[in-house]
């Protein structure tokens, strides 16, 4: 049997008993929180230093392939779409600059590089971004996936973001994270190096992740949200819940957010989530998050930031739990085949197998040692 079909026979038969997923019963099912419409004005939001106006609610391309649902975007108001070079690997910047033509000046784009220790090679990545957005410039041009407050202003990072800017190929420049988020937001405000900052943000994180984001925002930094639907549930998985336009409304109550861009596939989603600007967090919502929050302890990794203790080994979890919730909230089997691509990740996850135990805890029981032996016998 091929190792295509091979993972496709494993996915299908995993169970949540194997992820060592809580048995947290879902409460009343339905959608409790107000509808919104999508007919009211866009609301803006000033992107940091940058002065940049963004809608409060923008658009996360990742997952989208379908132009149709980028145009519904634009047409209801969003001007601030995010995607990367290695989304799709590349079509995805492909879609976003064919659907764009003849509209450039009417919408932000913003997109990364994953940076290697070769110059060259980070700056044919760049160049084949322009190309696919078919544009001579980004609105922001983000390093992908940083992960240690070194890295956030090491002079291999903000000498080439400079380079780019000064070449007029990047407006403005900041960097990405999942990982130590708070960390790395207050090394940027700190050094004062960066215009923007995407970040995982939701329901979820602790005070600490968002006091590192108001002293960001404080600096000046523009802080993106991304992550806000803590895995993107489907409501005819959970009971008929609908919680997403709640997690929306409240990372859009923290004023030092200036855009959140969650990853929508559908004309559906688009609409729920365009439509919560300028609408308030009521306590139905609320209702609704506390219901979602019951559903997801010891589900997933919401990369909430409340680990407790260190990998003997270096290994950074929360990149081999993403691949969980790729799996068990976005239902998407080509987002778990392009992280096993990493071969670092696929190396930690191995290390992983060979332990007995995890050193780290979650605080919100997720069995890390479970997911990540999980993760490990995905075939390759």
């Amino acid at each position: 049997m091929s190792k295509k079909m091979g993972r496709r026979t494993f996915m299908k038969g995993a169970t949540s008993a194997f992820l060592g997923l809580a048995t947290t019963p879902l409460l009343a099912a339905g959608d409790s929180h107000a509808k919104t419409s999508t007919n009211q004005a866009p609301e803006y939001r000033t992107l940091g230093k940058t002065g940049l106006k963004v809608t409060a609610v923008g658009m996360g391309v990742m997952n989208c392939s379908d132009p149709s649902v980028l145009l519904r975007a634009y047409d209801l108001g969003v001007n601030f779409y995010d995607t990367a070079r290695v989304y799709m690997g590349g079509r995805n910047e492909s879609l976003v600059g064919r659907v764009f033509q003849g509209k450039r000046d009417k919408v932000l784009i913003q997109t990364k590089v994953r940076m290697t220790s070769s110059e060259k090679k980070n700056r044919e990545s760049v160049e084949t971004s322009l190309k696919s957005l078919r544009t001579d410039y980004v609105d922001v041009l983000l390093v992908h996936a940083l992960k240690t407050p070194g890295e956030v202003c090491s002079p291999a990072v903000t000498e080439f973001l400079q380079a780019m800017k000064k070449e007029g190929k990047a407006r403005f420049t900041g960097f990405s994270s999942h990982t130590n988020m708070a960390s790395l937001l207050n090394a940027a405000a700190k050094a004062g190096c960066h215009d923007v900052a995407l970040v995982s943000y939701n329901f979820t994180h602790s005070n600490k992740l968002k006091e590192a984001i108001a002293l960001a925002a404080d600096s000046g930094i523009g802080v993106v949200a991304m992550k806000t639907q803590a895995g993107g549930y489907k409501a005819a998985k959970m009971a008929g819940l609908n919680p997403h336009q709640a997690a929306l409304k409240y990372v859009l109550t923290d004023r030092n957010v200036s855009t959140a861009v969650p990853g929508v596939k559908t004309m559906e989603e688009i609409d729920q989530c365009a439509g919560v600007m300028g609408t308030a967090f009521s306590r139905g919502d609320s209702d609704a998050l506390h219901r979602y929050d019951g559903y997801l302890q010891g589900r997933v990794c919401t990369m909430c930031g409340g680990c407790v203790g260190d990998c003997p080994y270096g290994v950074n979890h929360t990149d081999v739990l993403r691949v969980v919730m790729y799996y068990d909230g976005y239902g998407s089997r080509r987002l778990i085949d392009e992280a096993l691509r990493d071969r670092d990740l696929v190396e930690q996850c191995s290390q992983c197998a060979e332990c007995a135990s995890c050193s780290i805890q979650c605080r919100r029981g997720v069995d890390i040692r479970a997911q990540m032996e999980w993760v490990h016998r995905i075939p390759v």
